[in-house]
């Protein structure tokens, strides 16, 4: 069986479990600690969650550690059954499948927006009220900051990119002076 397949059955099983017991936010929260933290690492998490020879409780521990407090209850028991399955290793794309659920139940874009100097408040707003209006959706944003692009930002919201940076325009006029 593929790793897809496999991460979308256990994905579906916890939000399932988690809307049994009403705390998908909780299990969302807690799934996208693991998830930032796992990429901080990516290499470290996939040679243990990996390895046979690490016992399962260290891998148990582990997880649990990369998604920190608060642990919701339904979250610590499908780790622990994700463990017993022997399906550790899969535990980031069944983290990601799931986010995805969520996001798509609630209305949520994941939004990137990359600036050169950390931008006021109420510039995030503005793009969150854009995206609403534009998308019929609520955004998710996440913030990189990046003086490489001189000025402006980059808006990416799902598979859509929008250049508003200064690099991007000095890019696009030297392509056009070529």
């Amino acid at each position: 069986m593929d790793n897809g397949r496999i991460s979308v059955r256990y994905a579906r099983a916890l939000f399932q479990l988690a809307q049994e017991q009403h705390c998908e936010e909780a299990v969302y929260d807690g799934l996208t600690r693991f998830a930032h933290n796992y990429l901080l690492a990516i290499s470290q998490f996939n040679e243990v969650l990996a390895d046979p020879i690490v016992a399962q409780e260290e891998k148990v521990k582990l997880v649990e550690m990369a998604i920190g407090e608060p642990l919701h209850d339904a979250l610590k028991q499908f780790i622990a059954f994700v463990a017993e399955q022997k399906r550790e290793d899969k535990m980031f794309l069944i983290a990601m499948k799931y986010m995805e659920m969520y996001r798509m139940k609630h209305g949520i874009l994941s939004t990137n927006v990359t600036t050169a100097t950390e931008l006021p408040e109420a510039t995030y707003d503005k793009i969150k009220a854009f995206i609403k209006q534009t998308f019929d959706a609520n955004a998710e944003i996440d913030v990189k900051i990046d003086p490489s692009l001189i000025g402006g930002f980059i808006l990416d919201i799902e598979n859509t990119r929008m250049d508003a940076s200064v690099a991007g325009q000095l890019n696009a006029l030297k392509n056009k002076l070529k």
